[in-house]
């Protein structure tokens, strides 16, 4: 009898770590995954060259100045998570972080191999979001498991490429762990 229970209590964790929108963990189950990686204690796994954080925001381009309606801009951050997650490998993390923003862990992923996934999503979203009816560009953030506080970094990093015109990749590299 126990065992139909705790099968159900699996699936229930796993159905409400994903977020109805986009089908990726939600910001609190992928903010678990991350600290997972990156917290203290016995089971964190840092500091590592090779892990790589990345974060993911989209906007349209084309001089919009204004996002589209709240039922769109959900339609096109699936879009994007959906193009993300087919540029990512299985084990790769991906996560909702916010509103408009994922989130991805690339565990054992060297600095070039990341910037190399990161050109494939912003290629991709480039040529599959014309479907949405709005085009879309992405600016990405990423850093190494190496910065001092690498999910900061890399959400310093994804402003800059924000306020650097966006459709962009900025890798943070400052403040390295000795």
């Amino acid at each position: 009898m126990s065992q139909p229970r705790s099968l159900f209590s699996v699936l229930r964790e796993a159905i409400n770590s994903r977020d109805p929108i986009t089908g990726t963990l939600r910001p609190s189950a992928f903010e678990r995954a991350v600290h997972a990686w990156l917290g203290g204690g016995a089971a964190a796994r840092r500091p590592s060259s090779s892990l790589m954080l990345v974060r993911i925001d989209w906007t349209t381009r084309g001089g919009r100045t204004t996002r589209p309606g709240r039922r769109q801009a959900e339609s096109v951050l699936k879009t994007v998570a959906d193009i993300t997650g087919s540029c990512l490998r299985a084990t790769d993390v991906l996560g909702r972080v916010d509103d408009d923003t994922l989130g991805v862990l690339l565990p054992s992923t060297p600095a070039q191999q990341a910037e190399h996934v990161c050109r494939r999503i912003r290629a991709a979203t480039g040529e599959r979001t014309p479907s949405t009816g709005f085009p879309v560009t992405v600016s990405i953030g990423l850093a190494t498991g190496l910065v001092t506080d690498p999910w900061a970094k890399a959400a310093e990093a994804l402003e800059d490429a924000q306020l650097d015109g966006g459709n962009q990749i900025v890798h943070a590299t400052a403040n390295v762990h000795d």
